[in-house]
């Protein structure tokens, strides 16, 4: 029930932010897709967003998924990363700072013990875009949050003889949430 609210509310604000960037008639460019080059590295397939809301915000939204898993070694997980920039000078040139919430479920583990569990938080963040041409860019981007994480602990595998034990933990961390090195096209 819950979740179906959170996926509402998330649609509700691309929608408004779509909206508030097709009136806007200052821009050339009204959105933006990237890709993360350092997550394309650690196996996480990723897509992001950016849409302008006005002459100097945007709305970004990036998503992210790491189906890898070899044998005992799993580094699965799933995420969103919704949030508002604040540009210098205009979306997608120069420096800019932003706003974030983080939400993921993950497992992850190795032959002794595995990791299931979701994380949530807010984040700040801050970047920068280099024009390459009319239609690219390269932005890095560096951030930081307080994230809640909820999740067990157990081994990979118990003997039938012996009982399983599980850990469970919740627990607040402060957390890198961003460190992207993009590739973006404009549109």
């Amino acid at each position: 029930m819950k979740r179906k609210k959170i996926i509402r509310v998330i649609i509700g604000i691309l929608l408004l932010a779509a909206g508030a960037a097709a009136n806007d008639k200052a821009h050339a460019q009204f959105y933006s897709i990237r890709g993360n080059g350092l997550l394309l590295l650690t196996g996480t397939i990723n897509v992001g967003c950016d849409i302008a809301v006005s002459q100097k915000t945007s709305f970004d939204l990036g998503l992210y998924a790491n189906p890898v898993k070899f044998g005992k070694f799993s580094l699965m997980g799933f995420g969103a990363q919704p949030g508002f920039r604040f540009w210098r000078f205009e979306p997608n040139a120069g420096s800019f700072w932003g706003v974030h919430l983080s939400g993921a479920w993950y497992d992850w583990g190795n032959k002794d013990h595995t990791r299931k569990g979701w994380l949530a938080g807010p984040g700040f963040s801050w970047g920068h875009c280099w024009v390459i041409s009319k239609r690219f860019t390269i932005g890095v981007e560096i951030g930081a949050g307080i994230l809640y994480m909820q999740d067990t602990k157990r081994p990979r595998s118990t003997p039938v003889t012996e009982d399983e034990l599980i850990y469970r933990s919740k627990r607040i961390v402060v957390a890198p949430t961003k460190a992207d090195v993009s590739f973006v096209y404009l549109s």
